[in-house]
């Protein structure tokens, strides 16, 4: 690889709480109390709200796309034990009802039969497999897939040893984010604009020697769902697989005001990146010569839950890469 120019990559951190949302920062109102309209039924009835998602001060912000919120999330699964057996419910939006109404399946009865008040646990999960080790503990198996086009958040929530009598067959779910979240903008210094006396193609931005399969447990602690992300499974060596968020397909122009690129965030697992951990640009200069140039992500660490927009600046190799620290 020829490193043909010097970029500065910054990263500026915002903090996700909860199911964020697309284009509104009310996700932390709930919807209106839903309750059976025969208890004697015993129908399990869904609920789900969400934190707001908040900036580096704790503030609410108005939020960005391609982040799953309660008025975009369609469905979820729902893991329980019964008698030593694992059991699923389906969980559905009903319609685009906009009250959040839900619906279980195969079937909406509360699990035990009446008269039967052993407690039951619930976790519910957006992707991944559920799981439970021989600790007894539950964990969600999860592949972060690697085209972005097809790349997915993990939300978690948990409710646990609730009986119907003591809920009256309502149960709530609180989403929050079990991934981390990357976001790419990027530019051409002006001196090499005047260089090139044309915007720079590029072809490809592809992330390398990145975890992508890991177990997350969820917390033993009431009101905290996320808990300790394990055997995530760390690149060793020259691994070339990565993630790709912008492929040949896809070239576009770059100029000296930053844009966003198309499939713009990467749901990745959160994890301290090794010694290997790269970003790879490719581009095409005028004559059609391709180049790529390649920065090290070394003990970069992303956090669940948060978001990382990652700003890269190509230049030439007398300048240097401008700082840009301002909310994307």
């Amino acid at each position: 690889m020829k490193h043909t120019t010097l970029f500065n990559i910054v990263a500026a951190v915002f903090v996700l709480v909860g199911v964020s949302a697309c284009s509104s920062n009310d996700d932390g109102d709930e919807p209106t109390n839903p309750t059976p309209t025969d208890p004697t039924e015993r129908k399990l009835v869904i609920g789900v709200s969400a934190n707001p998602w908040l900036d580096e001060n704790g503030n609410a912000r108005e939020t960005r796309g391609a982040v799953i919120t309660t008025q975009s999330l369609k469905d979820f699964y729902i893991d329980f034990w019964l008698n030593s057996d694992r059991n699923q419910f389906v969980v559905n939006r009903v319609g685009n009802d906009i009250n959040n109404s839900w619906s279980p399946t195969p079937n909406s009865n509360w699990p035990r039969s009446a008269g039967d008040e052993t407690p039951i646990s619930f976790y519910a999960h957006t992707a991944g497999t559920c799981n439970i080790d021989d600790s007894g503990y539950y964990y969600i198996s999860f592949n972060s897939d690697e085209a972005s086009g097809f790349q997915h958040d993990l939300l978690l929530s948990k409710i646990t040893n609730v009986t119907y009598n003591g809920t009256g067959g309502v149960i709530w779910f609180t989403f929050d984010h079990a991934c981390a979240a990357v976001e790419f903008n990027i530019q051409i210094t002006k001196k090499l604009r005047n260089q090139l006396k044309t915007a720079l193609t590029v072809n490809s931005v592809v992330l390398k020697n990145v975890a992508k399969t890991g177990d997350c447990y969820y917390s033993n602690n009431s009101g905290n769902h996320i808990g300790e992300w394990k055997n995530v499974n760390v690149p060793q060596g020259n691994d070339e697989s990565g993630y790709y968020t912008l492929t040949q397909a896809e070239a576009m122009l770059v100029d000296t005001v930053p844009v966003a690129l198309p499939c713009n965030t990467m749901f990745v697992i959160p994890q301290t990146l090794g010694s290997d951990s790269k970003l790879e640009i490719g581009y095409t200069l005028p004559g059609s010569v391709k180049k790529d140039t390649i920065i090290s992500l070394a003990d970069t660490e992303w956090k669940a839950g948060h978001l990382y927009p990652i700003n890269i600046v190509l230049g030439t190799k007398l300048i240097f890469g401008t700082t840009q620290t301002e909310n994307p």
